[in-house]
Order: C-alpha cells, then structure tokens, then sequence
C-alpha cells in the first residue's frame, strides 16, 4: 500500500469497484443532498449512494474538487450533480433549497459531511481559529438541518438525516474546536430528533475514528503513524465503512431509529490515546 492509500484514503477505481453489503438498487429513486461531497468521506458516500441507484447533489466551496470528483462518476454512468455552496451562510443554504425543492421536489435524504479543523494546543487557539471551526462544523450543519427540516414540514413529506461527527466520549487532544462543534451537533440531534419526529424527520448521527481519507492531510507524518494505536484493531477505518453506516441510515433498514450516534471508532472510545499533535513530555513521563 503506498502513502497516498495508507492515510488518504480510496482512488476513484476503488470507489469504483469496492463490493458492497447493499443491492444495486437500495437507494433507487432517492434524492440525495452531501455537504463536503468533493473528497473523502462525502465523496465515497456519494460513490455509494450513486451506486445504489440514488440522485446525488455534492456540495461544497470549492468548486475545482467538486468537478473534478463528478467528472469521475459520471464517467461510468451515476447520476450525480456538482453544487457550489457555502454552508456558513444560511441565506446562501435557504437559496439552495429553494432551488432544489423547485427542480425535483427536494431532497429524501441530507448528509451533513462538510467540516474542518486544525490541530492545535487549545491554549493557544486564536479568537477567528476558534470561531471557524465552530461556524463550519456547528453552524453550517445547523443551517443544512433547520432548513431542510422547515422545507419538509412545509410540504408534509417526511425527511432524513445523517450528520457526521466525531467521537467525543474522551474529547480529543488538540481538537476542542471541533470536539465543542460536533457536540453541539450531536446534541441538536439528540433533541429535534424528537421535536421533529411529529414531522415524519429522523436525525441520527455517524461518529468516525481514525479513517484513511483526505482528513488526514492537516496532521503530522508522526502523528498519522501513531494514530492506528488509538484504537484496540490498531488501523485505520475507510471511507467506505463511514458511507456503509450512512447507507443503513438511509435504507428502511434503520426506519425505527432516530436520535442515535453510531460509532465506527474500532473500540478507541475504550482503548488506547489519540495523539493529534506532538505528545507532550509531561504526559510521556513515568
């Protein structure tokens, strides 16, 4: 395996070819929106999910990684659509609803995926460091939801939807930013989960470990080699076990659950540290 596959994650061919747990037409005739669609986890989720016969929408900034990942499932023949959006901007997330509601009546199914962070001591966080990450990862998805839910309500058709998160039982060193967000995340969920269950809407959560994809670039060579020790398997997870999980969250296979956060961590949660920046020594002495 070379380093591109060891911590970046699955080539286009593999998304590809990969086999999977779910019939070819799983998801036929579902619409389906995937915020951060342009890589990693939201571009094999969108593999996926085309494959099982779903209509896709990826969305994201950045215009070039959107096409780009298109260009490749459109080649062999999936119905997928590039979306330029910032999700930050919720008159910019009330406009692309509007739109896609108007065209083909909406979505079935919302992927909260898009997200960032940076490791850093939080001792040391700027003022704007702190506030990016909570306005990307907490505010953006908190837009996608409110107005996704609203448009549902408004027509009297039921919703779904699927946030991705992070596993927060122990927090993460050098993460608070995003260990803060992603709660606050998986508590909205936990809460409209049932205010808007009167609705028809299910709000559930996945909560990745340490997965070989794109994510892995804003960390060290040194802290990426150590990472498979924070968790009892001692590897890392795909992409493509994160996008399974969200397929059982789509199908009717998980129609009695809602509320919940699936973690896909390989026991980290219970074993093991995660070190997402240089160790420091105090914590090294014995």
């Amino acid at each position: 395996m070379d380093i591109e596959q060891k911590y970046f994650g699955m080539t286009d061919e593999d998304l590809a070819e990969k086999s999977t747990v779910f019939s070819s037409d799983a998801l036929k005739g579902k619409h389906i929106v995937i915020t951060g669609g342009g890589s990693g986890i939201g571009k094999a989720t969108a593999w996926l999910f085309a494959r099982l016969g779903a209509s896709v929408i990826i969305c994201g900034r950045n215009e070039d990684k959107l096409i780009d990942a298109a260009k490749s499932m459109l080649e062999v023949g999936l119905d997928v659509s590039p979306k330029i959006l910032d999700i930050r901007d919720p008159e910019l997330v009330a406009n692309f609803f509007d739109s896609i509601f108007t065209e083909d009546g909406g979505p079935d199914i919302l992927i909260n995926n898009a997200g960032g962070q940076f490791p850093q001591p939080a001792i040391d966080f700027s003022p704007n460091g702190w506030k990016a990450v909570i306005n990307n990862n907490l505010n953006g998805t908190w837009f996608m939801m409110q107005a996704a839910a609203q448009r549902w309500r408004d027509r009297g058709i039921t919703g779904n939807i699927i946030n991705i998160v992070t596993v927060i039982d122990k927090g993460m060193t050098d993460l608070a930013h995003t260990c803060a967000a992603r709660a606050g995340v998986i508590y909205a969920s936990k809460t409209v989960a049932v205010e808007w269950a009167q609705y028809g809407i299910r709000i559930n959560c996945v909560a990745p470990g340490v997965i070989a994809s794109d994510g892995m670039k804003v960390y060290s060579e040194e802290a990426r080699e150590k990472f498979p020790m924070s968790n009892p398997m001692k590897r890392f997870g795909s992409s493509w076990d994160i996008a399974e999980a969200c397929a059982y969250l789509a199908s009717e296979a998980s129609n009695f659950m809602t509320g919940e956060v699936m973690t896909l961590d390989g026991g980290g949660r219970y074993w093991g540290e995660l070190w997402t920046n240089e160790k420091p020594e105090y914590f090294s002495q014995s």
